[in-house]
Parts: C-alpha cells; structure tokens; sequence
C-alpha cells in the first residue's frame, strides 16, 4: 500500500514526490518517525513538518504526472509562513478553533452599537473617551480575527493576534503623538486622570547618597519593590533570550548605560555598590539564574499533549486546560551557531534596541512627568513585555535561519515602537533636558560594539571549553554541533539519524 505525499526538495528549487511503504512500518513507529524531531536532520524534519495529503490509497490517477516546479523564492516563503504564521494542528476541540465571523458580528453590534443610541450623551469628554474605547475594542476584534497567528499557538492563537493588534495601536498612537506639542499631550494626559497625571515636574528619589557608608542595614534598606521587580524582571528576560552571557552582557551593559545618561536624567546616579552588588550580582544575576535554569527545565521536558476528550477524570481535565497556558513546544535558541559576522551584527542591534527600551522607559515618565507606581507606566511595561516574546522569536529565526529573508511583522512593528517612543523623547526632551554630552553617547555606542564582539568570543569559548559538541561537516564547513541541545544540533549528527532510519525500516531511496 503506497501512499503519495508532496513535500519540500532539499535542493529549494522543486517539490518532489516521496512514496513510503507504510505497510512496513506501524502507526506508533510512522508518528515516531513523523514527529521525532531529536534524530532527523533539521531539513528532513521541516520537510516532513510540511507534509500534505495529496491523495489516498485509492487515488493512483495523478500518479506519475509532471508536477508544477517551485521556485527557491516560492519555497521562502512558504518556509517563512510556516514559521512566523504557525497553525494549531490536531485540533480536539473544534469549538474555540472555528472562526465564527457572523457571531462575532452580532456580538459587536450588540455591545458596540446598541450603547450608542440608549446612552447620555451630553456630556463631550465622556463621548469621546466612549468612542476612543469602542473604536480600540473594534480594532482588536478584527485584529483577532484578520491578523496572522505568529510565531506562538499557545495559549490560543487569537491572544496573540490580539497582542500584535495592541502593539499596532499603540504604534499608531505614538505616530499621532509625535505630531503634536507638548503642552496637547500634556492636557490629554491630565484629562485621562486628573490627579495622577497632572504633575509638571517629578519628585524623584536620590540613591546617590553618601555612598562611603556601607552597612548591612544600608544594603537592606534598599531591598525595596524595585529589587523584587529587578528579579522577575531579568527572570522574564532570561526566559525570553535564553542565553545567559547576553543576558549578563545586557545586564551589565544597562549599568554602563545608566553611568553614561546620568547628565541627562539624575534618578540615573546611584552608588556604586547599589549598581554591582545589589543590582548586577543579587537581584539580576539570581533573575538571569533561575530564568535560565526554568529554561533548561521546559528544554529537557517532553511534551504529551492529550486530548482533553481523552481524559476521564474531572482532575486531568482540570490539568490539561490549566497546562493549555504553557509553552506547546520549547526551543533551544543558538546565538552563535554560524555565519558569525551576520550573527554579530544581529546581536549588537538586538542588544542596542533593547537597551533603547529600556532608556525609552525613564525618558517618558520623566518628560511627562508620570510617576512610577501610576498604572499607565506599568500598562506600559504590561505591552512591551507581551509584545517582546514574539518579537524575539522572529528576530532570532532572522537573525539564524539563512532561508528567512526578511524580518516578521510583529519584530517590525516592534522595532517602529522603538522608533516612534525615542523619537517622541528626543522632540520633546530637548527643551527640558540638559545639553547632550555626545562625546558620552559615542562612548557607550562603542562600548556595545565592543562588549558585542566580547560576549561572542566568550560564547564561543565557552562552548569549546565545556559544552559538550561534535565536530560535524556541514556544506564542506566544520561546524561545532551540541549533543545534549535541540533537536536542529542533534539532526546534523549523521550517525544517529541513520540509526533511526534504519530501526525504523525507512530506506535512503524514499527520500530521494
């Protein structure tokens, strides 16, 4: 019994044929081979990722006719797409999968236009706060419904369209900002909350404060929300990036960065002792530790996902759906794996970019004089940090996969946040800040380069030194390939996959 699949060529230039005899092989052993990914080359398991029926066991009426070649261009893309657009496959439960466009219609109607005629409507800022929301709400729900799903299915494609919908309003409104004068947003800001934002200068507090005094009170003292926010912080961070020299690097990097704007914003002056020990060395570093041993932990996990149809108890039901909000799958991320100046440069800008979030972060509360507990700087943070997580996938698949062209939607929008937010600081910080010492800037632009540059070659030691690697020749280039890492790294070893092959009974002729 033959059955007939179309797959991607391994050449990028056609799409070939591949005929596998599964009466050879049992269904436990066909998914094993299907859905393996530890010990099939990386090609062969994209390939087979992007299998499709294109007949049956009865359908022989197609077989041996001439099929349409693909271009290496048509094939991009289609790799593109299946990467940076995924979809959920086996789907159990087709209730939360289907688009259900109509009831979503009538659900709008119902809860956005019937308000607007049984409302009061005298008073004009409460109009336009109700129209400003119904319009973001309208825009979100077709966001959901329109936008591509992204890197991420979990916990539901919709949350993540809906996240990137966010992130595309919000650019929109710091566009419609930057147009503006200080003195309007100054008045929207107030007319949004009177008494939290209508502040014209903020009152912050001094940590560069007698710094030779140095006792265990003193460093306690310090121990206050921001340390614990310094900590979840860089965990977060270190799930996100997981690789713990850039983290370090980004960590003591944003220290430098704070030295080096202290001119520019005051709150930037702290002790020195407050910046090393306290911030680099105990709430960073045991953030940067246990994200990067969380990472570790979902990295050597396997992960079963059963239908909750199939679970009879009311408690493995209750498991299932709870475990519907964690990662579907967890990928090792390789920073340095090859092509080693395109991954430098895509380290320096991915370093760069974040720590101009971050600056972004001070400069705004600080020009609009917001103060840090106020909900909107934590709302925010909220979006930049929901927004990071598929930005950093996408970028990392740019930055690593030589057949991903161009950069994903949700990396560029973010990258037009960046963009946008330094932009609305530099128009309307210039009057209201001191005079920029470039001399400084240049300085930390040059540290990064180097510090880039630093943290590569200490990565590439380090793996040298005590990872545990292959030497193994891929396109007539020896490559330094994990054994104990994802499965991309663990494909590349010949050895093992022609192992696999051959306890499975798949022969090298049906793959060519």
């Amino acid at each position: 019994m033959i059955r007939r699949r179309r797959l991607k060529s391994d050449g990028d230039k056609t799409v070939q044929t591949l005929f596998v005899p599964f009466q050879h092989v049992n269904n436990e052993e066909k998914n094993s081979c299907l859905n393996d990914e530890s010990l099939n080359p990386p090609k062969l398991t994209s390939q087979l990722s992007d299998v499709d029926d294109v007949g049956d066991e009865s359908d022989t009426s197609n077989i041996g006719k001439k099929r349409r070649k693909y271009t290496g261009r048509e094939l991009d893309c289609i790799h593109y797409r299946l990467i940076n657009e995924r979809v959920v496959n086996d789907v159990t439960l087709e209730f939360f999968y289907k688009p259900r466009t109509i009831t979503v219609l009538v659900i709008i109607c119902a809860l956005l236009i019937i308000p607007a005629f049984s409302r009061n409507d005298d008073n004009s800022g409460i109009n336009v706060s109700a129209g400003i929301t119904a319009a973001a709400v309208l825009f979100l729900v077709v966001s959901g419904l329109t936008f591509p799903n992204g890197p991420f299915i979990r916990p539901h494609p919709v949350f993540w369209r809906i996240i990137f919908g966010m992130s595309v309003l919000y650019t929109l409104m710091l566009q419609f900002a930057l147009f503006q004068n200080f003195r309007d947003i100054k008045d929207v800001l107030k007319w949004l909350d009177p008494q939290g934002l209508n502040k014209e200068k903020l009152d912050e507090k001094a940590y560069a404060v007698n710094c030779s005094d140095i006792t265990l009170e003193r460093l306690w003292s310090h121990m206050d929300i921001f340390a614990i926010g310094h900590f979840v912080g860089w965990a977060m961070k270190a799930l996100l990036i997981r690789h713990s020299i850039i983290c370090w690097y980004i960590s003591i990097a944003w220290e430098l960065t704070e030295v080096l704007f202290a001119h520019l914003l005051p709150n930037f002056q702290e002790c020195w002792w407050d910046a090393i020990i306290l911030d680099i060395l105990m709430c960073n570093g045991l953030g940067i530790w246990f994200g990067i041993w969380l990472s570790h932990f979902f990295e050597m996990r396997q992960f079963h996902w059963e239908s909750i149809k199939d679970i009879k108890t009311a408690r493995g039901k209750f498991k299932r759906a709870v475990l519907q909000f964690t990662p579907e799958s967890w990928m090792k991320v390789d920073w340095y794996n090859n092509c080693a100046l395109r991954r430098t440069l895509a380290i320096y800008a991915f370093v760069l970019v974040w720590l101009i979030t971050e600056l972004n972060t001070f400069f705004l509360k600080h020009i609009f004089a917001v103060d840090t507990s106020h909900s909107l700087v934590f709302s925010r943070i909220l979006l930049i940090a929901f927004v990071s997580a598929p930005t950093i996938r996408q970028f990392y698949l740019f930055a690593t996969d030589p057949r991903i062209k161009r950069m994903g939607m949700q990396s560029w929008v973010y990258l037009a946040i960046c963009t946008l937010e330094a932009s609305i600081c530099i128009k309307f910080g210039r009057p209201r800040l001191p005079r920029v010492k470039l001399t400084l800037i240049g300085l930390w632009i040059c540290f990064m380069a180097v510090g880039t540059f630093v943290s590569v070659w200490m990565s590439i030691w380090w793996v040298k030194t005590f990872a545990k690697t292959k030497k193994v020749n891929i396109n007539g280039c020896l490559r330094d390939c994990y054994l104990d890492s994802s499965h991309e790294n663990l494909g590349t070893l010949t050895d093992e996959v022609q192992a696999r092959r051959k306890r499975l009974n798949i022969s090298e002729s049906y793959l060519t």
